[in-house]
């Protein structure tokens, strides 16, 4: 889960200054956390605590109301609603990876995943990108090679992984739909060599930088056997005492077993 917020945190400062090269500063001073990070803990603490999914999204965004949330979320949080809002956004894919290490098999990862983002994300492209995501990081924690991953993104989700990074960088633009999102961080984590070499990547493309960067760093984490203990530890200092409380309890209850 780590990765997830390490790719936010990162992100963050490129998000609306998009960049078109690998040759960033990773942890720019002014790094922060974003909505990716307060709704992927917010999907822990539901996961571990066996909460209402969508009284304890709409709690997490009371407390952290200005994380940068998009403006169909924000309405949906603020009102007595518990209906979805039909969304095909990427918000489903960027909070979702703590389903990939609560689930025992890919069945129950692609069930938990649609339960994690039905709650808004209901539109079926809303469901697919989560459960692309969710399913890519069960089958790297399970030790499946990257070819293993790109084949079932591709039949079973249908997504185009062909195209390369330098094929989808020149035109690619800030986009908040799963459809134009997740394959794309998907593709950044296929094409890196470490943690830090698949943020760079995501970041690269010039999108939405920390949604991308947390979608491939929640990936790239499982595939590559955690993050870097100098990101790690950059990326905890950025928690408040409630979040870093529920992001340690999931590793040990959840991750270290």
């Amino acid at each position: 889960m780590i990765g997830a917020l390490a790719g936010d945190v990162i992100g963050s400062v490129h998000e609306y200054n998009a960049v078109k090269t690998k040759d960033f500063f990773l942890l720019d001073p002014k790094c922060f956390c974003t909505d990716d990070t307060i709704l992927t803990v917010a999907v822990a603490d539901a996961l571990l605590n066996r909460l209402d999914i969508a009284v304890t999204l709409k709690s997490y965004y009371r407390r952290y109301p200005c994380a940068g949330y998009g403006l169909s979320f924000h309405g949906w949080a603020m009102s007595d609603s518990m209906c979805p809002y039909n969304s095909w956004g990427n918000g489903s894919a960027m909070r979702v990876s703590p389903v990939a290490y609560v689930a025992k098999s890919l069945d129950e990862t692609l069930e938990l995943a649609e339960w994690s983002a039905a709650v808004t994300h209901n539109h079926p492209e809303g469901i697919r990108g989560a459960q692309a995501t969710a399913a890519a990081i069960f089958l790297a924690r399970s030790g499946h090679e990257k070819s293993d991953i790109k084949a079932f993104v591709e039949s079973w989700c249908g997504y185009d992984l062909q195209r390369t990074l330098d094929e989808i960088r020149p035109t690619y633009t800030f986009d908040e739909s799963c459809q134009r999102t997740v394959p794309q961080a998907i593709t950044a984590f296929l094409e890196a060599v470490d943690f830090e070499d698949a943020i760079r990547n995501a970041i690269s493309l010039g999108g939405d930088a920390d949604t991308l960067a947390c979608i491939t760093g929640s990936i790239a984490e499982a595939y590559f056997g955690g993050v870097p203990p100098d990101i790690r530890e950059s990326v905890l200092l950025r928690l408040d005492d409630d979040l870093l409380g529920v992001v340690r309890e999931f590793e040990q209850r959840v991750m270290a077993r």
